[in-house]
């Protein structure tokens, strides 16, 4: 069926997007049309500053040379600033690239003899493709590192919220009766902040049931805001 109006203003919208803009997407059809709204609508108070440059002529590049190299079945050779400001060059076989929320970055994941390199879009600054890799060069890693299961509550339309906001990570949904869903989420222990940043975002219809390192996380962070909130209030009736 065609689209409607809102349909394809919605679409506008996202184009508008400049990490969408990085998989260079057609805008056939949507010429004449006026986005529903626009990236400068919205503040975000959960993520950090200083994400990648979308923007950069660089950046674009290197981008769209891994993405067409996972897609062809292509090693690369990528030159990159490390941490500490070293510059590397590494020969790799990419394996993913994955979208940080909290840091607002892109990151390159690469089956590199046989270990994960990790390796931040922001910092690479050239992409060389190579020849194409063969079944016996290639050994993905699992990078399902964890596990993590929570108990949801379907209520003010949770359950398309939570899929939707974890849409990134690989996961399994069980329902339990018609309002309580099991759901099991693996990722990375270097995520495991922002798991909870998104999983306390949901308030009381979601709750997380193992493992027990990150409940005690969870009521340590709940308990550090209840003290500073009862500690915020005491110092204003003082006053």
């Amino acid at each position: 069926m065609p689209l409607t109006r809102l349909q394809k203003r919605w679409l506008k919208a996202l184009l508008l997007d400049p990490r969408i803009q990085l998989f260079d997407p057609d805008p056939a059809g949507l010429e004449d049309v006026e986005p529903l709204f626009t990236p400068d609508m919205f503040v975000y108070y959960d993520r950090y500053t200083d994400g990648d440059p979308y923007e950069d002529e660089v950046y674009i590049r290197c981008f769209r040379c891994i993405l067409s190299a996972i897609h062809e079945k292509r090693k690369l050779r990528i030159r990159f600033k490390g941490a500490r400001g070293r510059r590397h060059s590494v020969i790799c076989i990419p394996q993913r690239i994955e979208y940080s929320a909290k840091d607002d970055k892109f990151r390159l994941l690469s089956a590199n003899n046989e270990k994960m390199l990790t390796i931040n879009l922001a910092r690479v600054q050239s992409v060389d493709a190579l020849d194409e890799w063969s079944e016996e060069e290639y050994h993905p890693v699992d990078y399902r590192e964890r596990c993590l299961t929570m108990l949801l509550t379907n209520e003010r339309n949770a359950l398309e919220r939570v899929m939707l906001h974890f849409s990134d990570l690989e996961k399994e949904t069980e329902k339990l009766d018609d309002r309580h869903y099991r759901i099991k989420v693996w990722y990375k222990h270097e995520d495991e902040t922002e798991l909870l940043i998104r999983i306390l975002s949901f308030g009381p219809v979601l709750h997380l049931l193992e493992p027990e390192s990150l409940v005690t996380q969870i009521r340590e962070r709940i308990e550090r805001q209840y003290a500073l909130q009862n500690s915020t209030e005491t110092a204003n009736s003082v006053e």
